[in-house]
């Protein structure tokens, strides 16, 4: 299956492709615990994702500016993390079906989560044969989402122009980057942010599951 128009897609990793909130909130609650903190949910925690580790670290120790205190706190987060990153993760339902169809179209992972651990996350799930790129972050290359240097990064290096191109992903973020990046925009609806939060930054396309991605790309 391949269309005149899409020739590239750039999907976000967790929310998206897969649900990792339960390992992240376990690693969340780890830090926590040993500075006799309390607990916190899934929930508040699924609402802290989306900037990066050291932004939810820090929305978890309640904003605190003390930088010897975050400093440990994302140390302690990053060594139990990067143990379990795929304990409880797993892929969407549709997922592995939807990239099966997708063989087609370049393909590209881009996630604010550390390029380390997003390129395991992937190999950890055998997702690894379906992407072209897999992109984390690396701020010496690039700022994170939502600015849209990463998406220009993978343009370049997948030698695609924008108008050719889609980001489909579960947060603002992403459609934020897309739309600044020049690409068609498809925000996930089953991943961390509400849907009518996603509504008011005007995706192009908006769906519930990751399978009628398909049917979007078949009407071009």
């Amino acid at each position: 299956m391949k269309t005149d128009k899409i020739e590239l897609i750039i999907f976000d990793l967790d929310g998206t492709i897969v649900n990792s909130i339960f390992d992240i909130a376990d690693g969340v609650n780890h830090v926590l615990n040993s500075m006799k903190r309390r607990s916190i949910s899934t929930k508040e925690v699924q609402n802290m994702v989306g900037s990066g580790v050291r932004k939810l670290i820090e929305l978890a120790l309640n904003g605190t500016e003390d930088e010897e205190v975050i400093e440990n706190a994302l140390i302690k987060f990053q060594e139990y993390y990067s143990y379990n990153l795929t304990t409880k993760t797993r892929p969407y339902k549709g997922v592995v079906s939807t990239l099966q169809q997708l063989s087609g179209y370049k393909k590209a992972i881009y996630s604010n989560k550390p390029q380390e651990l997003t390129t395991k996350v992937i190999k950890d799930l055998d997702l690894n044969t379906y992407f072209n790129v897999v992109q984390g972050a690396d701020d010496s290359k690039y700022k994170r989402k939502p600015s849209p240097e990463g998406i220009a990064y993978i343009l370049e290096k997948l030698h695609v122009k924008p108008a050719h191109a889609l980001m489909v992903g579960d947060s603002t973020h992403d459609i934020q980057a897309g739309k600044k990046a020049g690409l068609m925009t498809c925000a996930v609806t089953y991943g961390y942010r509400e849907e009518k939060i996603l509504a008011e930054e005007s995706p192009d396309y908006m769906i519930h599951q990751l399978p009628e991605l398909v049917d979007i790309l078949e009407s071009f």
